[in-house]
């Protein structure tokens, strides 16, 4: 096969799960999916990513995953408490369960369209990775929610305060990887203004 069949393979196998085993990642191939990160496209060079690897069992991850869970406690709209008390330890469950967890920030320009552009780079890299990773078997859930929406998260993460996270990344190798179906996408002929 040739190595256009395999990328259009990989792109089209890709999934977005958090069906994980709970094998440990290694270090090395953590850092093997960030270097991936860093070979997205970024006009200016401004390399405006940072990522936070949290390993499983630290104490930033139990810290974070508490507030996880307050936050769903404090905005929730479901008016019933039960639903909304499972729904905050679920929360706060998967992530401190997540074989890895990897933030990625996107550092503000100078200027709005820098700025702009250093969040659409850094989206980017995120998609870099997990194609990366879903060639080793490892799989990416791309949360943009409660994770990264807890108050004073940059502060707690050490990162600048200026930063925008991109999101929070749930990494583990994937359970039942051939039982992953694809959710129908509209052809992209119906999403083309041919000119």
């Amino acid at each position: 096969m040739n190595n256009y069949l395999n990328v259009e393979n990989l792109i089209k196998s890709r999934r977005d799960t958090k069906n994980f085993l709970s094998k440990r990642i290694s270090k090395k191939n953590i850092s093997k999916i960030l270097e991936m990160g860093i070979w997205s496209p970024n006009h200016r060079m401004t390399e405006p990513w940072t990522f936070v690897p949290i390993e499983k069992n630290s104490s930033t991850r139990k810290k974070i995953a508490k507030d996880i869970r307050n936050y769903v406690l404090k905005n929730s709209k479901n008016s019933s408490k039960k639903t909304t008390s499972q729904s905050a330890l679920k929360s706060k469950e998967d992530f401190e369960k997540c074989p890895y967890i990897v933030y990625v920030f996107s550092k503000k320009g100078r200027n709005k369209e820098e700025t702009l552009e250093n969040y659409a780079s850094t989206s980017i890299s995120v998609q870099n990775m997990s194609l990366y990773a879903w060639s080793k078997g490892i799989g990416i859930h791309w949360s943009t929610g409660k994770p990264c929406k807890i108050e004073g998260l940059c502060s707690k993460l050490k990162v600048e305060e200026t930063s925008t996270p991109v999101g929070c990344l749930y990494m583990g190798y994937v359970k039942a990887k051939n039982k992953l179906s694809a959710k129908p996408r509209a052809s992209f002929e119906e999403k083309t203004i041919w000119l």
